[in-house]
């Protein structure tokens, strides 16, 4: 089959983002690798069990220079031609989509005959385009990593799964290799915040905000393309970092110790991390694993692990004592009647001698409820389908909700730490969920324009979110909701639990 393929960076890049970093960063580093796996086991439109046999003769990536051009390299290795797209606006907007249809009727007029469109886009405006690729019989496929319209799915004749392309095009099959390749909201913070004292104390006067800001930006691997470690920009960083005596002036934009201007310099004071030495802390996070295992009546997820040793260890979580990640750590520690099970989706501590697994696995595979025993599913469930949002009881959309709200105060800012936080809360209160439901509808809000960094943990911002999400998607497909049904649709999601 002859294909070709465009590719709206942009939109794949910004949504890919919302979901985790690392899933931008590894499908903008390495498009050889998702390339390879669409030329060789990507199941070909309309006949998902012929042999994968695709040829992919036009590659071309549209790309914002301003914003991206250190991706272009990797573009161009993996054989695309690269279509500069620069702003056009002040507010960023760029022609991308003209150029993409533009390229796209002319391959579909030109001598070669191609069989497959694909296209990486979200974006809704390339509906038409595709339905005129069906009238010429040609087969389209499409990758969204973002919310997309009924209409626009259903014009493509294959539709990627954003799952699939993360876990098997993108190589996450293992999702703690995600935890050790997201940017780390509290260990960006704890880099900042000794960084700025660094600084501050060797400046021979105040220093200006601006010089700091080009320090962190460049010293602190990774601050930037977290957005500031999820705080939005630089000056909400420095808003929230534990600064202790150092001050910022504002008349002078600068940040000083106003120690310094004392006969002697003092030193900031240390942390608690600082002051132990490496042999403390290893006791100290034993004592802190076993105490937490002896007090739990179930086995305790090593994500809520190591928030513990984050809040009672300041600083531990810059280098893990030396050992890169909390995983490596945990491989070191030997602590009393604990042991570590990694045969779960998510990491769990044990004591052997009075807990059990197995109630883990069945949590996964149960079935769902009778839904339709429920008064309300007869109106809930219509709202849901047209949302793309799995079908649960509302005691479980409550129990996500109340999960996600923990999570949230509890600074779990990537996919992966807060789909493992809900799923732990609600094996707590003995409400499973899925992990593919939990995971479904995060992706949903971030696509959606969610923050796990940032946002909000009000149980009702969340619910108004959610049902927006919903009901904005109801909207768009032009089916009516009325008032009882809306009110039916949040008395659903705000279920007791």
């Amino acid at each position: 089959m002859k294909s070709a393929l465009f590719v709206d960076f942009d939109n794949v890049y910004s949504g890919l983002r919302r979901l985790d970093f690392a899933y931008a960063d590894a499908f903008a580093s390495d498009p050889m690798r998702w390339m390879n796996w669409i030329t060789t086991q990507l199941p070909m439109p309309l006949e998902p069990d012929a042999a994968v046999k695709r040829r992919i003769l036009v590659r071309r990536c549209y790309l914002n220079p301003v914003m991206y051009q250190r991706f272009r390299f990797g573009f161009s290795k993996a054989g695309f031609e690269i279509v500069d797209c620069p702003p056009m606006t002040t507010a960023g907007k760029t022609s991308t989509d003209i150029h993409m249809v533009l390229d796209i009727v002319d391959v579909l007029q030109s001598e070669t005959r191609y069989d497959e469109f694909i296209v990486f886009s979200a974006d809704a405006d390339f509906t038409p385009v595709l339905r005129k690729l069906r009238r010429d019989d040609r087969r389209t496929t499409i990758f969204a990593a973002g919310a997309t319209s009924a209409s626009y799915d259903a014009s493509s004749d294959l539709i990627i799964d954003p799952e699939a392309f993360i876990t098997q095009a993108l190589g996450f099959k293992d999702q703690d290799q995600l935890s050790e390749t997201a940017p780390d909201h509290d260990g960006l913070m704890a880099q900042a915040e000794a960084l700025t004292w660094e600084v501050v104390e060797k400046a021979p006067g105040p220093l200006l905000l601006t010089s700091l800001t080009k320090i962190l930006a460049t010293q602190v691997h990774g601050l930037t393309d977290s957005n500031w470690a999820g705080r939005g920009s630089f000056t909400a960083l420095l808003r929230e970092l534990p600064l202790g005596s150092l001050r910022i002036d504002r008349e002078t934009n600068c940040i000083l110790d106003p120690r310094r201007m004392k006969a002697e310099l003092q030193e900031p004071a240390p942390t608690p991390a600082q002051i132990k030495n490496p042999v403390d802390v290893r006791q100290q996070i034993e004592t802190i694993l076993a105490q937490e295992v002896a007090a739990s009546a179930r086995p305790v997820a090593v994500a809520r692990l190591a928030h513990l040793v984050r809040q009672r260890c300041p600083g531990i979580d810059i280098d893990w004592n030396g050992c890169g990640t909390f995983k490596r750590l945990l491989e070191t520690l030997n602590p009393a009647n604990v042991e570590i099970s990694w045969a779960h989706i998510c990491g769990y501590a044990f004591d052997p001698s009075r807990h059990s697994l197995d109630f883990i696995a069945q949590a996964d595979s149960t079935e769902d409820t009778d839904l339709s025993q429920d008064d309300r599913w007869g109106t809930v469930a219509p709202l849901l389908q047209v949302a793309n949002f799995p079908a649960m009881s509302a005691s479980q959309y409550g129990m996500f909700l109340t999960g996600l709200s923990g999570a949230l105060q509890a600074r779990q800012p990537s996919l992966v730490a807060a789909t493992k936080f809900i799923r732990d809360t609600s094996l707590d209160r003995k409400v499973p969920i899925p992990r593919a439901h939990v995971n479904t509808l995060l992706r949903a809000m971030l696509f959606n324009g969610f923050d796990l960094g940032s946002s909000q943990a009000a149980r009702e911002d969340l619910v108004a979110m959610i049902c927006g999400i919903a009901l904005a998607a109801c909207e768009r497909e032009g089916m009516k909701v009325s008032e009882p049904d809306r009110q039916v649709l949040i008395n659903w999601m705000t279920a007791s639990t």
